[in-house]
């Protein structure tokens, strides 16, 4: 997504968008969850963060990447066309869809199909391992240009990793994009997946960004993960961009995730930016009320998050 704005005063211009940014966002306290607005309200601040940053450091604003992360559930009670629904619904402006427990390629197509209703022409990728769980990439080939995919598959894991190395057609950017699903029942292993794949992130040049269902547990109100998660975040070059909804105290009641035993925050959008300056802003999406209810009629039990990266 390009967050375009015209050459700006500095003075004057800030406390304008200043004012632009709180106004926006306390309205998303009392509004029911509207996509473009909220689009629209992050953007902005991208924007002021850009804008912020030239002032200091007279460079020019950053462009911008928004990525998805969304478990869309292979369970046999849900039904893909269902969750493409909602896909549909959030796809305005998104760049990069990261998906998890993807059946097939059958229903990776019919969310295909729908990451298109708002315009743009997405391509599919599918990890080869992972049986009826696996991960996928959707990319707005309007946006960004693949380079190379791979799977992390001598890392532990029934499902591998899911890179992509991408060119941001706009800014000429290489990146690479990691789709990922922690396991969820064998702690030492989403451990040990934690620790190996952060470290293989950190090692690499090109700078990342990561999504996926990570089965961290991350408790809104308490604001602790379990140790995975205190291993993911550990070193300062892998960065958690925090869902707004932590800080204002406005999250679902259970998270990004359906099931009452958990009610925490389980998907992710991290960046690895290489010392580049990368900042990000990040929300959990619809957050209607009667969102989990429709589970039971074939719709998905994780919440998406969203994720809009200043990049440079």
């Amino acid at each position: 997504m390009q967050c375009a704005a015209a050459p700006l005063a500095i003075g004057g211009t800030l406390a304008i968008l200043h004012m632009t940014v709180q106004g926006c966002c306390q309205n998303l306290r009392y509004a029911e969850w509207e996509e473009s607005f909220v689009l629209k309200c992050l953007c902005w601040l991208i924007v002021l963060l850009a804008v912020q940053g030239a002032a200091a450091q007279a460079k020019e604003p950053p462009t911008t990447l928004t990525v998805v992360s969304f478990n869309v559930e292979s369970d046999r009670n849900t039904d893909p066309r269902k969750v493409a629904k909602d896909i549909a619904l959030i796809s305005k402006e998104v760049d990069l869809f990261g998906l998890a427990e993807v059946r097939d390629a059958a229903d990776l197509e019919v969310f295909r199909r729908a990451a298109e209703a708002s315009g743009g022409k997405f391509k599919a990728l599918l990890a080869k391992h992972g049986n009826e769980d696996r991960v996928a990439i959707l990319y707005n080939q309007r946006a960004v240009s693949l380079k190379r995919v791979f799977e992390l598959d001598r890392l532990p894991g029934s499902r591998k990793a899911l890179v992509g190395q991408f060119r941001h057609q706009a800014s000429g950017i290489d990146f690479l994009f990691m789709a990922n699903h922690f396991n969820r029942r064998d702690f030492k292993r989403r451990q040990r997946q934690a620790q190996l794949i952060r470290d293989w992130v950190l090692e690499q040049e090109l700078p990342a960004i990561l999504v996926g269902d990570y089965n961290f547990d991350f408790d809104p109100k308490t604001k602790q993960g379990n140790a995975a998660f205190r291993i993911f975040t550990t070193k300062p070059g892998l960065r958690w961009v925090q869902p707004e909804c932590i800080a204002k105290g406005t999250c679902p009641p259970n998270g990004t995730q359906c099931d009452g035993r958990y009610n925490s925050i389980m998907d992710f959008v991290l960046i690895a930016d290489q010392r580049r300056d990368w900042r990000g802003i990040s929300d959990v999406m619809l957050k209607r009320k009667d969102y989990c209810k429709r589970e039971r009629k074939g719709y998905a039990d994780h919440r998406p998050v969203i994720g809009i990266i200043a990049i440079r």
